[in-house]
């Protein structure tokens, strides 16, 4: 009796689960519906970004408020209730989370830009640049240069990655790692999404991190996401001696 009651309760509680994380409060939009309804209704515009990426780009009229700060519920909170709340970020993954805490609390008008401002970048859509920008240009690719540069090796693997990205940091151990160990074999690039915002726009990368290896010029492999030092190195073998 208890075995047959075990799929039921697990199915129970995953729909809960998927309940909660599809909160009907929070509302994805792309970036022209984003813009429409931030131009059309009055509500809190929020970015929740480091000032430095703040500066470097954002919305017109968008307030800052730092996902990573120790203050930041508490400060989030602060927005009032009877009006709609609009978030981003740069992929949406931090203005997501800013937006569950808001759901969770009452809120019932919370709008994220799915994809991010690199999703807002991608349609052309305006920003304004802080006169105190400090632009990063570490990693910094051109697309010209990037392109003369795949065309110019046989194999090329590159790492799109932020430096605000988790994710990205994560991996870096990993790909410096690989640097060296496949130092005479293949050659393995970083490329600063921030910095290499002409490259990205370019590539229609909308996350990060992105990963591609290039033969020739041409693009045999992309993944999105996450991956293993094995999956990795799985790539690489694979590739070197075709």
């Amino acid at each position: 009796m208890i075995m047959n009651r075990l799929p039921l309760f697990t199915m129970l509680a995953m729909f809960l689960i998927f309940s909660q994380a599809q909160s009907p409060y929070i509302k994805q939009l792309d970036p022209s519906e984003f813009r429409d309804i931030v131009l059309r209704d009055k509500g809190s515009l929020l970015d929740v970004r480091t000032p430095s990426e703040f500066t470097n780009g954002h919305i017109e009229n968008a307030g800052q408020l730092n996902y990573y700060a120790s203050d930041f519920k508490k400060r989030l909170l602060m927005l009032p209730k009877n009006q709609p709340v609009y978030l981003y970020c740069n992929t949406g993954y931090r203005s997501q989370r800013a937006a569950e805490i808001l759901a969770q609390n009452g809120y019932k008008e919370v709008y994220n830009l799915e994809h991010g401002i690199m999703a807002w970048n991608l349609n052309s859509l305006p920003v304004v640049v802080e006169p105190n920008a400090r632009p990063d240009t570490e990693n910094k690719m051109e697309p010209d240069e990037f392109f003369a540069f795949i065309h110019t090796h046989s194999l090329t693997f590159v790492d799109y990655y932020a430096p605000w990205c988790g994710p990205c940091r994560q991996m870096m151990p990993v790909i410096e790692l690989l640097q060296t160990e496949y130092k005479n074999k293949i050659n393995i690039i970083k490329v600063n999404a921030d910095a290499s915002s002409k490259l990205v726009k370019e590539q229609k990368i909308s996350g990060v991190p992105y990963f591609v290896l290039y033969k020739n010029g041409e693009i045999i492999y992309s993944h999105s996401g996450l991956l293993t030092r094995e999956k990795l190195v799985e790539i690489l073998e694979s590739n070197i001696n075709l």
